[in-house]
């Protein structure tokens, strides 16, 4: 398979994997947030399960016993952002959520690879990537600063002396969620890595399942300790799409650990980065999944941009 057909194809799973903070966002009116996550992740969890064993690849698995336990990390960070994720983006919107995990994710892999950290080769950090951390702080500014989603009335105007609202009061509100999914993509920077670490000892697939397989236990470990296992009955009211959440994070892993050998981990990302962004944006507009609309305006435009730039200066 050509590089450049492999490209389309993860950009296709880029956009996919956009959907899945929504759709468990939606799983989550019906068990709460944090148990959406943890379903997703059993889900994921079940078929990777089934693909390990069907593919004769169980076997490998016995190695996870002599594998240093950070390497296990992954788990740990593939279930904080998803469950950050979730609980954020019915506030703060897909393309929020998708441009503050990518700043935080690319800035953290620049750190990684300017001190050589998690066993990737040291690659300085140079002018080009220098401009593009700065275009990806720029962009993700102008999409999360978009202001109120379509069809909310326009703040009154504020007398004089009296302290400004409007958008203003809304971006204040919405920092905390951003905050969080930024320092959530910080560390999906280190989870790739990490995988990769633990795929030479138990292979893409075995890495895969132990990904999941730990976060799922972290995500049951939070549900139980806050009382929330008894939402997870609420499942019965949930439609078969909003469960999708846990296919669309097997198809992510499955197709990133199958393409990087193909287009390489800088192509891999850019790929992923675009298709995520033009998801999100797309999200956005029409509302999906019970999101409120919010409009492609000018400002957010040259801000998806900015993040396709910076992203591309990042990985190059």
């Amino acid at each position: 398979m050509s590089s450049g057909f492999t490209s389309l194809l993860i950009i296709a799973v880029g956009a996919q994997l956009a959907l899945q903070a929504p759709i468990n966002s939606a799983l989550g009116q019906h068990v709460g947030k944090l148990a959406a996550s943890f379903v997703s992740f059993l889900i994921g969890t079940s078929i990777l399960l089934i693909l390990v064993f069907f593919s004769g690849e169980a076997g490998s698995l016995s190695a996870l016993g002599d594998v240093p336990a950070y390497e296990l990390a992954g788990g740990l960070i593939g279930a904080t952002y998803v469950a950050t994720a979730t609980f954020t983006v019915a506030r703060i919107g897909a393309g929020a959520v998708v441009a503050a995990t990518i700043t935080g994710q690319l800035l953290s892999s620049l750190a990684i690879d300017d001190f050589g950290l998690v066993g990737v080769d040291a690659v300085a950090l140079d002018g080009i990537r220098t401009l593009g951390a700065l275009m990806l702080l720029g962009g993700t500014l102008l999409v999360v600063g978009q202001g109120k989603p379509a069809g909310e009335k326009p703040a009154a105007r504020v007398p004089a002396g009296q302290k400004p609202g409007g958008s203003r009061v809304q971006w204040r509100a919405e920092l905390p969620s951003i905050a969080a999914v930024f320092g959530a993509g910080l560390l999906v920077g280190f989870q790739h890595p990490l995988n990769g670490l633990l795929s030479e000892s138990a292979g893409e697939l075995g890495a895969g399942l132990t990904n999941f397989l730990v976060g799922t236990s972290f995500l049951l470990f939070l549900v139980l300790v806050t009382g929330r296992g008894p939402k997870l009955a609420g499942v019965r009211g949930a439609t078969a799409w909003q469960f999708l959440g846990g296919l669309i994070g097997v198809i992510t892993v499955a197709a990133a650990l199958s393409a990087v050998s193909v287009v390489g981990a800088a192509g891999l990302t850019a790929a992923l980065v675009t298709g995520q962004l033009l998801g999100s944006v797309l999200i956005d507009r029409a509302g999906a999944f019970g999101l409120p609309v919010r409009l492609l305006t000018a400002r957010r435009l040259v801000g998806t941009m900015l993040l396709l730039a910076g992203t591309a200066a990042c990985v190059s």
